[in-house]
């Protein structure tokens, strides 16, 4: 996996961008002040309630100029007309406002859903990218093959000369091994104060935002505290004044304006209960959204848990193989040492047995086949075994006591501890 990160770093890159531009995308897209809709929807709660109200003050005031319509000055008509005109331009006003802000939001949503496309598009360029790079070093994989194997046959054609060329080869990977083990420790630490830095940007980027959040819920409560305090004002302005006119009427009128306080308690009743439903409701989402949040974060360190977990078995799977290969060459060549020092100690041995052997006259061009087991003092612990002759029986007894005449016999090498089948060996003689 590390070689695929070194080989294509752009790749990781984008696939990281992609995943954050996403998660961007839903925090820009979640309208995180968006409360409970009640009654009219698209319509804000507030401009309900002014509806509401508005309603009520139209009724309180038509039953109020069909009793005083006789008895009102002009200048009283003139005014309750101007009041009336500033309620109208304020609910005009409101409803610009919300749908400013419906348009404002589906032109977010189109412009989040044309980013995607753009990056789905480089995605797939991308991935075609990649799969020619793929080829490429395939194509470079079998050249490098198709060299190494005629490397391999030079090289045995001129083993002598290669010996020398290994030992250095060696030294050279021991310092190859080694660089690159500081090079891959620093490339960690270098990932573990990039990952530090990262997470300590997410934390303060989050604490930034929870800031700003209870800033705007803070401004909305004391609007919201201001403009009831307002409308109160108003309404209890309205009920005193109403209540010192109806001082002055008679008594239909103070039964008229009895029920008409009735019918605006019971409506002031009916709206205090609406904004406490839209207020627990407002608490529910507020609630849901944040456990969805703490289980989007709990399955993210999960899963970069289970990542990490991954990369060490992958890692010490790595070191396990390297280490198995070294073994097993290490294996390789102690065998053909070993074989190499038996061979030039059979042939030491038969130099040794030749220069005290004298054939009969006559035998030139016989020969005979001997097995002997050598023990570690050089002595032959086995006896000789005649494996074949062609020489006659004084040729073969001159075979035999030759090598009875050899002992001891060169010994063999210490450094490789032979057994006893290693210190079998089977001469020709002739």
């Amino acid at each position: 996996m590390l070689k695929l990160i070194r080989k294509h770093p752009l790749a990781l890159i984008g696939a990281i961008s992609i995943h954050l531009f996403i998660i961007g995308l839903f925090v820009l897209s979640f309208d995180w002040t968006e409360k409970p809709k009640i009654e009219n929807p698209g319509l804000p709660v507030t401009l309900i309630n002014n509806a509401e109200n508005l309603e009520l003050a139209s009724n309180t005031q038509t039953l109020d100029k069909q009793d005083r319509s006789t008895h009102e000055p002009p200048e009283t008509k003139l005014a309750q007309q101007k009041i009336e005109e500033q309620k109208n331009a304020r609910e005009k006003e409101m409803l610009a406002l919300a749908t400013a802000r419906a348009a404002k939001k589906e032109q977010q949503r189109k412009q989040a859903l044309a980013e995607a496309e753009h990056l789905k598009k480089e995605k797939q360029a991308k991935k075609l990218a990649q799969k020619k790079k793929k080829e490429q070093a395939k194509k470079i994989a079998e050249k490098k093959a198709a060299k190494e194997k005629k490397r391999k046959k030079a090289k045995e054609e001129a083993l002598r000369k290669e010996r020398e060329k290994k030992r250095k080869k060696k030294l050279k990977k021991k310092k190859e091994a080694k660089r690159k083990a500081e090079a891959e420790k620093k490339r960690k630490a270098r990932k573990k104060a990039k990952k530090k830095a990262a997470k300590k940007a997410a934390r303060e980027k989050a604490k930034k935002e929870a800031k700003e959040k209870a800033e705007a819920e803070e401004k909305a409560a004391k609007e919201k505290a201001r403009k009831e305090a307002a409308e109160k004002a108003a309404r209890e302005k309205a009920r005193k004044k109403a209540a010192e006119k109806a001082a002055k009427e008679k008594a239909k009128k103070e039964a008229a304006e009895k029920a008409a306080k009735e019918k605006a308690a019971k409506e002031a009743a009916k709206l205090a209960a609406k904004k406490a439903e839209y207020q627990r409701k407002w608490k529910e989402a507020q609630a849901k959204k944040k456990a969805e949040e703490e289980k989007a974060a709990k399955e993210a360190a999960a899963l970069a848990a289970k990542k990490a977990e991954y990369h060490r078995k992958w890692q010490e799977a790595q070191e396990k193989k390297k280490a198995a290969a070294i073994a097993a060459a290490k294996a390789k060549a102690q065998a053909k040492a070993k074989r190499g020092a038996q061979i030039s100690w059979g042939a030491k041995i038969q130099r040794h047995v030749k220069r005290r052997w004298h054939p009969p006259p006559g035998t030139s061009g016989k020969s005979a086949r001997v097995k002997i087991t050598i023990s570690n003092s050089g002595f032959i612990s086995s006896g000789i075994k005649m494996l074949s002759c062609n020489g006659g029986a004084e040729f073969c007894a001159s075979v035999k006591e030759a090598f009875e005449r050899s002992e001891p016999l060169p010994r063999p090498p210490a450094q490789y501890h032979f057994n006893k089948s290693d210190r079998t060996i089977t001469f020709k003689m002739d």
